[in-house]
């Protein structure tokens, strides 16, 4: 056999084994970037041995795995990159619902949140205790807990006082009613029993 006709089979062995090894790198996130080049490699080889018309059997095979090492690189990158943003939605979903920013969304699907009426009442002491009671039921079907910030404004929207109702490790579909404002100044009662009481926020944790 000619020097010439050993290089031209010799394209055809190296585009096979830059085939075979591409294929098999291609399936190692990171590393397949080695072997889309691999593959890419052995893709120019083979045609070119098949243009040479040299060993085109194994140019053809070579070829063919070439075309499958990239392909499997692409799809494995695909596949990785879509893991890796649903992880990263989940990740700012969840602190989106523990720091608040999906109140709107947590009130509409997880938790109904009711306020009652604000009372103040006094002992036979005369000591006077107010509260609210807040009302919370977790619609989810798994046990959950929920940071509730409800704010009291007067007449003209101006903010009196504001309270947090922490109810932890509901049950699935668990109602709880929590006591709020016990803790105000009395001399905010008066403005409280006029005040409209509403959710600010709601946090799931």
């Amino acid at each position: 056999m000619s020097k010439n006709s050993n290089e031209k089979s010799g394209l055809a062995t190296t585009a096979l084994v830059l085939g075979i090894i591409g294929v098999v790198l291609s399936f190692i996130p990171i590393i397949n970037n080695a072997a889309f080049v691999l593959g890419a490699l052995a893709l120019i080889f083979a045609i070119v041995a098949l243009i040479k018309k040299k060993s085109i059997a194994t140019a053809i095979v070579a070829l063919v795995l070439a075309v499958a090492s990239m392909g499997i690189t692409l799809a494995m990158q695909k596949s990785v990159g879509d893991a890796l943003e649903k992880a990263g939605d989940e990740i700012s979903k969840s602190a989106d619902d523990m720091s608040g920013n999906n109140t709107e969304d947590i009130l509409k699907n997880d938790v109904q949140v009711d306020l009652g009426q604000f009372t103040v009442t006094e002992d036979e002491y005369g000591l006077a205790s107010s509260k609210l009671v807040v009302s919370v039921k977790n619609k989810l079907d798994e046990k959950k807990s929920y940071s509730i910030q409800i704010e009291a404004v007067d007449a003209e929207g101006k903010r009196i006082v504001d309270d947090t109702v922490y109810a932890n490790d509901l049950n699935a579909g668990q109602s709880q009613d929590f006591e709020s404002f016990t803790l105000v100044q009395s001399d905010k009662y008066d403005a409280l029993k006029m005040a409209t009481f509403k959710i600010v926020s709601v946090s799931k944790l």
